[in-house]
């Protein structure tokens, strides 16, 4: 059962060597796993660096977007790449700044062969276990009460990576995605609509290796990243 997991990185130069060696390793450790990594539109040597590492590397695949217009778009067109493909069962994705561990991916994607056995339709995420700060703490759980109440359901850290769903699954739940941060939560929610299976991976993340955030840089991003996905939130149905 072939997976594959779709990597955007945006200026993401010094990371793509480690980042790469880490596809390496997991997929020594299986090799039905696959990656598509993505220049999500970067202004720094990223392109470059993918197209130099990969060489001879058939599991590893690549797509260049020329202009950043969100990190959703970016995962968006990789899941519709994917889905183009008739070998791949499971699709996925996760992030490029290697905070996420590597191992999570091989973690999830067993835990994704073992779901395609006893239901249709699954849809599997990671949960934070370590936030940094007590204002992360409170983003995650304000962002999950709200998305809660507005949907009716249970939600929490509707951020979580990596992810994996079913391919059927998938092609449903990317349909009028928001191009932004938004992305993660709205297949979250589209997914508990369709009755998904839905089950969490515990994740530790790691420091920073090197690089900063594209949006993280102190309370008033965060506000506004709040305001975004309050918006962003409501539209989903």
């Amino acid at each position: 059962m072939k997976s594959i997991y779709i990597i955007p990185c945006f200026n993401e130069e010094s990371n793509i060597e480690k980042l790469i060696n880490n596809c390496i390793e997991i997929n020594k450790k299986k090799d039905s796993i696959n990656f598509l990594l993505i220049d999500n539109g970067s202004k720094d040597r990223t392109r470059e660096e993918i197209k130099l590492k990969i060489k001879g590397l058939n599991f590893i695949s690549t797509l260049n977007i020329d202009e950043n217009v969100g990190y959703g778009n970016g995962v968006n067109l990789g899941v519709v790449t994917a889905l183009k493909e008739e070998n791949f069962y499971n699709i996925g994705w996760s992030h490029a700044d290697l905070q996420i561990p590597m191992e999570s991916i091989l973690e999830i994607d067993n835990l994704a062969e073992e779901y395609s056995t006893k239901t249709r339709d699954y849809y599997l995420r990671g949960r934070r276990m370590n936030r940094p700060s007590i204002v992360d703490k409170m983003f995650t759980v304000f962002m999950a009460i709200y998305t809660s109440l507005v949907h009716r359901s249970f939600f929490w850290d509707i951020t979580g990576l990596p992810v994996v769903a079913n391919k059927e699954l998938m092609e449903e739940i990317i349909v009028n995605a928001p191009k932004g941060f938004a992305f993660d939560v709205h297949t979250y929610v589209k997914a508990k609509k369709y009755r998904a299976k839905i089950s969490r991976i515990e994740v530790r993340f790691l420091n920073r290796n090197s690089g900063v955030s594209s949006w993280n840089t102190g309370l008033r991003s965060k506000i506004n990243m709040s305001i975004y996905y309050l918006k962003a939130i409501r539209k989903i149905n």
